[in-house]
């Protein structure tokens, strides 16, 4: 099996030289990196991942870090086809991913602080934002290298994002234009995340424009026919997500109430298209978010990108 001292010495350089440059290190010229890549190919050369960890002290690890779940919710599908961008853009790059999922801040953090520790994992991309996050308070404090995926925190934490303001505002167009509603609820969950804050502000700012006022619903157990019986004039639901939105299916459905409400809301997953009925959707395009963090965070001269939805 090749080594990286055959490559040096084929190519009449240093092995430190030829080192940088299958690392594409820019004090390399671009030439002098094609020809080291080159010869490497023709060699069979294959790099020694577990020796550059340890050289590096760190693993060609990236942690996935989930939001505080309870153990019987729901997987979220955006969160799967998250991780399926993430999965093709490490692939490339020869790295793999390790998760992190808990039931409380506590343990979540345990676990983050374990995977540093025991597993030299440097580089993370968290799934969620949150003020006050106890997560992200440490990476900040141990100056690790992390990406957030949603609206951040505070300024100055790298992020990828949709305009979520934009695609609330888009969605709420939509009903009052093709499915002519007059009266619009916006449906969120209680743990009032960022990025519903943020679609909801979008939906508000369409209506007032329009100037109409819409309804705020909270999804709460056992909501779903209370509010519609003290709302009777509600005539379109922007629901924050689709995972959301088949929470209170069920009940639309067996009370005929999704034959008179038209309704849009956020994912678009392949899985809940197949158990929903021919909604609107946003397509808020996870893979390629997924890919963009990923991006992201080995790109250290940038500090956030934006990946456009489709309606």
């Amino acid at each position: 099996m090749a080594t990286i001292k055959d490559i040096a010495k084929r190519a009449g350089v240093s092995v430190s030289t030829a080192s940088r440059a299958l690392n594409n290190n820019p004090r390399i010229s671009s030439g002098t990196r094609a020809k080291i890549k080159q010869i490497a190919n023709e060699l069979g050369y294959s790099p020694n991942y577990t020796a550059q960890t340890l050289t590096r002290g760190e693993a060609n690890m990236v942690g996935l870090v989930f939001p505080v779940t309870n153990q019987d919710a729901l997987a979220n599908p955006f969160h799967i086809d998250l991780m399926r961008g993430v999965g093709v853009a490490l692939e490339k790059r020869h790295y793999t991913m390790v998760v992190a999922i808990a039931e409380s801040e506590e343990r979540l953090l345990g676990t983050v602080k374990s995977m540093v520790a025991q597993s030299k994992v440097h580089n993370f991309l968290l799934l969620y934002t949150k003020e006050d996050d106890p997560v992200t308070a440490y990476l900040r404090a141990a100056k690790l290298n992390f990406v957030v995926i949603g609206h951040p925190e505070l300024v100055g934490d790298r992020f990828v994002d949709n305009d979520n303001i934009q695609a609330g505002f888009l969605a709420t167009q939509k009903l009052l234009d093709d499915h002519h509603c007059q009266h619009v609820a916006f449906v969120s969950s209680p743990n009032h995340w960022p990025y519903e804050t943020d679609r909801q502000l979008g939906s508000s700012q369409c209506l007032n424009e329009r100037g109409m006022h819409g309804q705020s619903w909270v999804v709460e157990t056992g909501s779903t026919l209370t509010f519609l019986r003290d709302h009777p004039e509600v005539d379109g639901l922007v629901c924050a997500d689709d995972l959301l939105f088949l929470q209170i299916y069920r009940q639309l459905q067996a009370t005929d109430q999704l034959t008179r409400l038209a309704v849009i809301c956020f994912n678009n997953s392949r899985l809940l298209g197949q158990l929903l009925p021919a909604i609107d959707r946003v397509d808020l395009r996870p893979r390629q978010l997924g890919i963009a963090a990923v991006d992201l965070l080995f790109n250290h001269q940038a500090d956030h990108q934006f990946v456009t939805f489709t309606l």
